[in-house]
């Protein structure tokens, strides 16, 4: 039987697979949930000159591949085994996914956020470094405690999630918040990029 918080994350997604088409660009994230946890897998991006997110708080995610993928779903799935060294057909269940997001750096890529509960509370994890420098469960219950209101973030003040050196602000906070809102009843403070 399902558990309570899972099902309270069903209940919040769309339960269809998001087919991209030529007209944009297109990207997917994997929300990990851990139920034996109460938590959800966040990573900090490895350090690049090149990669206009280096440093940033990400869950495992990245570009629609039409030669690798058939929708999005498939490219979260793809970027979680690249990423972190799971496998989400095996390992978790799909939940569903969330409205599109986007970047305040690139809004003109839309990013699926694709839920999923894991079957395992104890998974093994390969950590990409190339892609991450490292991850870690961030326990919903504790989420709270942790947030700022005004974080200045590339000059802009900001709410964001401080947990040690990683700074969880921008889109991974925006679905956070979202998540934790409809599924949680949990209100974080709003992002300026938030529309509630």
């Amino acid at each position: 039987m399902e558990s309570y918080n899972v099902a309270r994350l069903r209940k919040v997604t769309k339960n269809n697979r998001p087919i991209p088409d030529n007209k944009h660009l297109w990207a997917a994230v994997a929300v990990i949930y851990n139920p034996c946890l109460n938590a959800i897998l966040i990573g900090k991006r490895t350090e690049n000159p090149t990669d206009p997110w280096s440093g940033d708080a990400a869950f495992p995610g990245g570009r629609f591949n039409p030669s690798k993928d058939n929708d999005l779903v498939e490219t979260a799935i793809r970027e979680a085994r690249e990423e972190v060294g799971l496998d989400l057909i095996r390992d978790a269940d799909l939940l569903g996914v969330l409205d599109f997001f986007s970047p305040s750096n690139a809004p003109n890529i839309s990013v699926a956020p694709v839920i999923f509960s894991l079957r395992d509370c104890n998974p093994k994890l390969t950590i990409n470094k190339t892609e991450l420098s490292k991850v870690f469960w961030l326990r919903i219950d504790d989420i709270t405690k942790h947030v700022n209101i005004n974080v200045n973030i590339k000059g802009f003040p900001r709410p964001a999630i401080i947990m040690e050196d990683v700074i969880i602000w921008g889109m991974t906070y925006r679905i956070l918040r979202r998540l934790l809102k409809e599924a949680f009843s949990i209100n974080l403070p709003k992002d300026p990029r938030d529309i509630d």
